[in-house]
């Protein structure tokens, strides 16, 4: 479904540990392999389908306001940080290594989604 857009996003950086595509109940997830402190398949599955849409939502609804909108969310997890942005009528989770600086990975992944189409 999306295997060239999260090869692509894997391509950016090795601090890339785990990406997800989302849209409604369908969800496209692939974890680099050989990750120390691994995050379980179906806690991953969950995630996608019920906390970053729900994040999503909430930062949209307040950015929509009085902020412009809404571009990502970073959420601070004990072993990885996780970039969520929304894709086409889903999102997109890029999680990246502790050492990493999801922000400045923004503007790369957004090229990428604009390139991979929603």
């Amino acid at each position: 479904m999306h295997d060239d857009l999260i090869e692509a996003l894997f391509s950016l950086t090795d601090e890339i540990r785990y990406v997800a595509v989302a849209r409604g109940q369908e969800v496209e997830l692939r974890e680099r392999p050989g990750l120390e402190s691994p995050s379980g398949a179906e806690s991953d599955r969950f995630e996608e389908l019920l906390v970053n849409p729900t994040l999503l939502t909430l930062a949209r609804q307040r950015g929509e306001i009085d902020c412009g909108g809404l571009r990502f969310v970073v959420v601070g997890y004990g072993n990885f940080h996780q970039l969520v942005m929304p894709f086409g009528d889903g999102h997109v989770s890029v999680a990246f290594e502790l050492d990493a600086d999801p922000p400045s990975w923004v503007s790369a992944v957004e090229e990428l989604l604009t390139a991979g189409g929603a």
